[in-house]
């Protein structure tokens, strides 16, 4: 197997996390997701200055914002740094955390965007978190405002545009397993895998 890096993007509730779960065992691949990322980077010295960013929350602080401004360019620099280091030793897959943006120039990345209508998400935020409905809506909106904005913060671009991913698709349309399918021809397609 050719190595890759495959980043998923994905909306609260499209089972992005899942479809990357089962992708990572079917291709026998790492995961890195919020809580793999954050304990990587637990201990270290700059862990206080990164935490947020492997939280997936956009610093809210007024002062912190005004500091940045002078120096805007150095938004994300580390954990895009330590996320590029992770991703240089072995073929993995990293769900969120603006990877499909840090990865945007690498020939050896796949960046993908899993997204479902929204009654379909909302249903399945109500299985997944045991919420009423009015109640998984609002996670739902909730969760997708903040990604869009942490997104919006770190790379200064609107969160979830197809032309920033190489294949976007509908976990609504296709179930879980049939987007686990249809991106692992995919990867055969882009000779990443062999045709076993």
């Amino acid at each position: 197997m050719k190595r890759m890096i495959i980043t998923i993007g994905r909306q609260s509730g499209s089972s992005g996390r899942k479809v990357g779960e089962l992708l990572a065992e079917r291709l026998s691949l790492p995961l890195y997701g919020k809580a793999e990322l954050q304990k990587i980077a637990e201990g270290t010295e700059d862990y206080e200055e990164v935490q947020s960013f492997y939280e997936e929350e956009p610093v809210n602080s007024l002062l912190y914002a005004i500091a940045m401004s002078q120096f805007e360019q150095e938004v994300g620099r580390i954990p895009f740094r330590r996320i590029r280091e992770l991703a240089s030793k072995e073929s993995c897959i990293i769900i969120g955390r603006c990877a499909g943006h840090i990865f945007r120039e690498d020939p050896e990345a796949v960046r993908v965007f899993i997204h479902a209508d929204p009654k379909i998400r909302v249903q399945r935020i109500m299985e997944r978190e045991g919420l009423s409905e009015t109640k998984a809506k609002k996670f739902l909106e909730d969760t997708d405002s903040r990604r869009a904005s942490f997104h919006k913060y770190y790379t200064k671009q609107e969160w979830g545009l197809a032309q920033d991913y190489e294949l976007c698709l509908d976990s609504g349309v296709l179930g879980i397993e049939g987007t686990v399918e249809v991106l692992t021809e995919y990867l055969r397609f882009r000779g990443f895998l062999g045709n076993e």
